[in-house]
């Protein structure tokens, strides 16, 4: 999955951007309080997205 699909996806869901670092960014879900890194790079497995949401 590319990083800008799963950014979308992300905020979709209402996740949204806690911090970003330098190679990874935080991402809240405000439903149940989960924090997950993004990695900075382009590719990114489906799994993460379905892990956060």
């Amino acid at each position: 999955m590319k990083r800008q699909a799963l950014l979308r996806h992300l905020r979709r869901y209402g996740c949204y951007l806690k911090r970003e670092g330098s190679a990874h960014s935080l991402w809240t879900n405000p439903e149940n309080g989960a924090i997950e890194t993004v990695a900075g790079r382009q590719e990114t497995t489906g799994r993460l997205a379905r892990k956060i949401h």
